[in-house]
C-alpha cells in the first residue's frame, strides 16, 4: 500500500490521536491541524503540526498543502463541522483535492437506530446533529472523493476489528467501537478508496 501524506483534523482528540500514531506506525507523512500545539506530543519528525482553527480557510489551506486525504476526528459543540467542511471544500484544489474521510455518530444516521437509541440520543443531539448533517451535505454535494464513517459508541478499549454494519441492521446503545479500531478504518477508507463517495456504519467486531 502507498505510503501517503495524511493531514489529520481534531488530532488531539482521542480518536485524532490514534489516527496519527497508526498513520505514522505505517509509515505515512502526518500532518496535525490543532489549536494547542503543546497537546501533541511532537517527538516525530514524520510528524508536521500546524498550529491553527479546523474552521479557518487559511489553517486548513495550510495544513492541506501537499496532502493526499484528509481525516477528520472534530468533534465540537457549535457549527463547528459545517465551517471546518467549507473550509477542507474551499482548500481543496479540484484537480488534485485529497481524499475526504470524515468521522461522524451513529446517532446521525436516525432510521438506523433501534427505538430506544432513538429516544436516548435524541435530546442530545439537535444543534450537534444540525451542524454534522449540514457538512455532510456539503461534502456529498461536492466532486470530491469523500467517505463518512458513523461510528457507535467510543470506548478506549483495544483494538478487536471492525465490522461494517450491513444496510438492513440497527445498531443500539449496546453497540460500541474502539477509538483504535474506528481510527484503523478511517485509515483504511483513506489509504485504499474503497470507500469512495459512500455512508459506512461502523461497530466493533
Amino acid at each position: 500500500e502507498a505510503i501517503m501524506d495524511i493531514t489529520v483534523l481534531g488530532a488531539a482528540g482521542g480518536t485524532g490521536m490514534q489516527v496519527v500514531q497508526q498513520a505514522r506506525a505505517a509509515g505515512h507523512s502526518v500532518t496535525a491541524l490543532v489549536r494547542s500545539p503543546e497537546k501533541m506530543p511532537v517527538t516525530d519528525p514524520q510528524l508536521r503540526v500546524v498550529q491553527g482553527d479546523a474552521t479557518d480557510q487559511a489553517s486548513v489551506t495550510r495544513a492541506l498543502e501537499g496532502a493526499d486525504a484528509v481525516i477528520s476526528t472534530l468533534d465540537a459543540p457549535g457549527p463547528v463541522i459545517a465551517e471546518a467542511t467549507r473550509a477542507i471544500l474551499g482548500a481543496a484544489n479540484a484537480d488534485d483535492a485529497p481524499r475526504v474521510v470524515m468521522m461522524s455518530s451513529f446517532a446521525g444516521q436516525r432510521d438506523r437506530l433501534t427505538r430506544v437509541a432513538k429516544l436516548l440520543t435524541s435530546a442530545t443531539t439537535g444543534a450537534k446533529m444540525k451542524d454534522k448533517a449540514a457538512g455532510e451535505e456539503a461534502l456529498r454535494a461536492s466532486k470530491l472523493r469523500w467517505t463518512i464513517v458513523y461510528a457507535t459508541l467510543l470506548t478506549n478499549g483495544p483494538r478487536e476489528g471492525v465490522k461494517v454494519v450491513p444496510e438492513s441492521a440497527k445498531v443500539g446503545m449496546s453497540d460500541r467501537i474502539s477509538r483504535a479500531d474506528a481510527a484503523s478504518f478511517l485509515l483504511e477508507a483513506a489509504t485504499t478508496g474503497d470507500y469512495d463517495r459512500r455512508s459506512v456504519l461502523i461497530t466493533g467486531a
